[in-house]
């Protein structure tokens, strides 16, 4: 635990030698407040998702051509030493790749070389030099030296950044949320960055498509941050922040959600079904950009003419799959309770949100043997060996030949052995 004289030491934990505790994610710091940021042995403490967040505040309080050294476990040295090292090294090595089991000190990632580069030139740092050190000892780690860019881009994403997680529109503890909501933060990123110095009216459309169908609240708050740059006149970016608040608050997402689980439902079609949604979505967005003031009483009256639950607050394929997933769960509970019907509801629910869930649909085949209902155990059967074949093309015959066998038994009326819920194939 070291101690560095003419340093501001930070902890999140320990505040055994810390002037100030608080957590990298969360800088309690003035934007360009440092001249150099020493980050050591602390990422692999975060996890993927933390991490591209901890390195966007590191670079939100260095100033201009500001230095960061960061030190982390090479993930691929340490496993090279484990395979040849000595018993009681390898011990040491795996306590060097896991972390202990104390607060704060159990590791959550590692990181190769090549993605440690990636994620720091993602971040925006430039000069990026990476060295091994220790190759040969049970505690190899990797060095990194950066500096903070010139691009006022990056300066505002970084304060973006910050603001997702003020006010909450990212859970960092969160992983599977915050690596979602990535992707529409990379192309807000990627549409600025090509827009060159200054953001014009098309891709201020762009940037106003692209997240008013997943998550308008994010793409208000990107351009609300930008407004407070040279990127952009205030007058421009005003009329699409509108535009994007109006969204927000009629649920555009919710109504978004609510479309998708209208449409027909068609196995194996999950994708080409939310790629509808998307292009609808996007119509609507464009006739309000257009002024076409109808598009937003046209949302309206479809949210009022539903009963909207409270499902997530972004439109990803991967959100409609942990909608059905938690329907899946429940359903298969009522299952193994005995309570069928409840469990074909909320398994036939869960297929309007994944219409590619092959354990839904196999549930529902081992429901209607119960009910004896052939017809529809034979058709919920077919559907399963159809998406089980378009799900894996290259490995499917043994997954094919279960529920064959399974079919043919309940068939020949060998079925009580398919009572209980499946839960995994």
């Amino acid at each position: 635990m070291e101690y560095k004289k003419g340093y501001v030491n930070i902890d999140a934990f320990d505040n055994t030698v810390a002037d100030q505790m608080m957590s990298v994610t969360h800088l309690e710091f003035d934007n360009k407040s440092f001249s150099r940021i020493d980050c050591i042995q602390v990422l692999e403490h975060l996890g993927a998702a933390k991490s591209i967040y901890a390195l966007s505040e590191i670079y939100r309080v260095l100033r201009s051509r500001g230095l960061l050294f960061l030190e982390t476990p090479d993930l691929v040295g340490s496993f090279k030493s484990f395979i040849t090292g000595e018993e009681n090294d390898r011990k040491m090595i795996m306590n060097w790749i896991y972390g202990l089991d104390i607060p704060g000190m159990s590791h959550k990632y590692g990181f190769p070389k090549e993605l440690l580069e990636k994620m720091l030139h993602d971040a925006g740092f430039i000069d990026v030099k990476i060295v091994q050190l220790k190759p040969k000892s049970v505690h190899p780690s990797l060095r990194a030296t950066c500096n903070k860019g010139d691009s006022a881009v990056f300066e505002v994403i970084s304060q973006f950044r910050k603001r997702l997680v003020e006010e909450k529109c990212v859970n960092l503890n969160h992983q599977v949320e915050v690596i979602e909501k990535e992707a529409l933060i990379q192309e807000l990123i990627q549409l600025t960055l090509s827009a060159g110095p200054s953001l014009e009216d098309k891709c201020l459309r762009a940037i106003v498509e692209a997240s008013a169908v997943c998550s308008p609240k994010i793409g208000l708050l990107f351009l609300d941050t930008i407004k407070n740059s040279n990127l952009v006149t205030h007058y421009k970016v005003n009329e699409f922040i509108e535009i994007l608040e109006r969204l927000d608050s009629v649920g555009f997402v919710n109504v978004l959600t609510h479309l998708f689980m209208e449409m027909p439902i068609k196995p194996g079609f999950q994708s080409e079904t939310f790629d509808i949604v998307i292009k609808l979505g996007k119509e609507i967005v464009r006739k309000l950009i257009s002024g076409n003031q109808s598009a937003i009483d046209d949302i309206k009256n479809t949210a009022s003419t539903i009963q909207i639950e409270n499902y997530n607050d972004y439109f990803s394929i991967i959100g409609l799959e942990l909608i059905s997933n938690r329907k899946i769960a429940v359903g298969l509970k009522y299952f193994a309770l005995n309570q069928l019907k409840e469990a074909k509801y909320l398994l036939k629910d869960s297929i309007r949100f994944n219409r590619d869930s092959a354990i839904a649909f196999w549930n529902l085949a081992r429901l209607s043997l119960l009910e004896q209902d052939q017809a529809k155990m034979n058709q919920y059967y077919s559907t399963v060996r159809n998406l089980l074949i378009l799900k894996h093309p290259t490995n499917h015959r043994n997954y094919v030949k279960t529920v064959d066998q399974e079919r043919r038994n309940a068939e020949k009326g060998i079925g009580k052995i398919y009572s209980e819920p499946l839960y995994t194939y």
